[in-house]
């Protein structure tokens, strides 16, 4: 009886084991790979560098009226034609900074930008009118001026909303306020001069320098070449307001002759900035 019960044990024993299969093998589960950092996201700094063009519409003019001494009869009028060139190139180079937030595909952010320029435009304009002086000696009186137009530096704090395209491109709107250092000017030279030697010389000026506000808009695309380095494109249209400066001159020389002058200069600050940058994302 004994034998039979262990029989019967053991009989059931590899029953089970044979219905039961092969022990379990453990399996190890793999981590899930983290996401790679955004390469906008964070703060940024850089170098930059481009060129300037623009539309100055500088123009300088100036009305003269002179009147000979008494008894030398004759009366003259000179009207100084505009002087204007329109179109003015400048290169440009700088710094910029920033910080953005990506929500998405979506970009949020803020860049502010400095930059040294050569902008500028120089005018000149020289006229004489010749009258008979006093015991028949001629007389020449001679005017000329000159006008400068500049823009030494400018500087643009920004918003930029972009998109990105894939994860190494994004395109952006940007836009946001401006200041510069202007400076505009003109003199108005006048001098009298007869066979015997120089008889009246004057110089008249005004100008205005200093530093200006206005705004700035425009858009650009940036490059990821690596997590920390990006290359970006950028076009800003800066509208820095324009400037009027002039004289009003009335003298009458030792001869007698009275000479009347209204000189103005007017410039527009606006100009199309194209630039290219190198980024470091910290």
């Amino acid at each position: 009886m004994k034998k039979f019960a262990l029989s019967f044990a053991l009989s059931c024993a590899c029953t089970a084991l044979i219905y039961a299969g092969p022990l379990p093998m453990s399996k190890e589960v793999a981590p899930i790979a983290a996401p790679e950092p955004s390469c906008f996201e964070g703060w940024y700094a850089g170098v930059h560098g481009g060129g300037i063009w623009a539309n100055l519409d500088a123009k300088t003019s100036a009305f003269e009226e002179t009147l000979a001494p008494r008894g030398a009869g004759g009366f003259n009028e000179s009207l100084f034609l505009e002087t204007k060139k329109n179109d003015e190139t400048s290169f440009e180079g700088g710094l910029h900074g920033g910080y953005n937030w990506q929500r998405g595909g979506w970009v949020f952010g803020f860049e502010v930008d400095i930059q040294g320029t050569d902008l500028k435009r120089d005018a000149s304009i020289f006229d004489f009118i010749q009258l008979p002086g006093g015991n028949s000696a001629e007389h020449v009186y001679t005017t000329s001026i000159d006008s400068r137009a500049a823009l030494d530096w400018f500087a643009t704090g920004r918003v930029r909303v972009g998109h990105t395209l894939g994860d190494r491109v994004m395109i952006f709107a940007t836009g946001g306020g401006a200041v510069g250092l202007t400076e505009l000017s003109e003199v108005t030279s006048v001098n009298e001069n007869t066979r015997f030697g120089g008889v009246f010389s004057d110089t008249f000026r005004d100008s205005s320098r200093g530093v200006r506000g206005g705004w700035t808009g425009g858009g650009g695309i940036d490059f990821c070449i690596s997590q920390h380095w990006i290359l970006n494109f950028t076009y800003l249209y800066v509208d820095l307001g324009d400037e009027h400066v002039g004289t009003n001159v009335f003298v009458t020389s030792n001869q007698g002759r009275t000479f009347d002058s209204e000189t103005r200069a007017r410039a527009d600050f606006k100009f199309h900035d194209f630039r290219g940058g190198l980024t470091f994302h910290f």
